[in-house]
């Protein structure tokens, strides 16, 4: 049986989370503003049914597709909110499933870092895959399953606060994110972002 790890609707892509999610896509780009749709699943494979049933059933284009070791990925997206919405339900249709059962988001850990180190900021430069930080910024560091959440946290962090994002991970068995600024804005962000998958479930 598909277990259904994630289902996550994104009302409208923020501008450094559609830019850092546009860097490693290899499917269509999403344009600034649109709607989308992420799903988990697993087994991975599964991941590939579900996407012809998507494509198959509503007016979207399909932006990320990932089958990893245990979970498969799908993101899609469109201008028109209701397709978007159309692709999702399709997608629980042809499971037999409803949102009831799709697993709550939970958060492993919430950290913020304070001033940071230079020697710090450039070991987390290294790795990074979005804007820098800088020695005395202030780090929010967050890490949940399923890894698919982690792109919620992070577009409505950035709604509410001016940060930087840094790194973003929202696929494998656990999500990512690391977002910079003053310690102000890092912890409006982590309120935002901590808020945002109380709303999805139970943390």
């Amino acid at each position: 049986m598909t277990d259904l790890r994630a289902s996550i609707f994104i009302d409208q892509l923020q501008p450094q989370t559609l830019a850092y999610i546009s860097t490693w896509m290899r499917g269509t780009l999403p344009r600034l503003r649109m709607a989308a749709q992420i799903v988990e699943i697993a087994p991975g494979l599964d991941i590939e049914v579900l996407t012809d049933v998507v494509l198959k059933s509503a007016d979207v284009r399909a932006g990320l597709l990932v089958v990893e070791r245990q979970f498969g990925t799908l993101q899609f997206h469109s201008h028109s909110t209701a397709e978007v919405h159309s692709g999702a339900a399709a997608i629980l249709a042809a499971l037999g499933q409803t949102m009831d059962d799709v697993a709550p988001p939970k958060i492993s850990a919430s950290k913020l870092v304070t001033n940071v180190d230079d020697q710090h900021a450039f070991l987390m430069n290294r790795n990074k895959l979005g804007s820098m930080v800088i020695g005395g910024d202030s780090i929010y560091l967050l890490e949940c399953q399923s890894a698919a959440y982690a792109i919620l946290a992070c577009n409505e962090a950035e709604k509410e606060a001016d940060i930087k994002l840094i790194d973003m991970r929202m696929v494998g068995a656990n999500g990512r994110l690391y977002l910079a600024g003053t310690e102000a804005d890092v912890r409006n962000a982590r309120n935002a972002a901590e808020s945002a998958l109380r709303q999805v479930g139970a943390v």
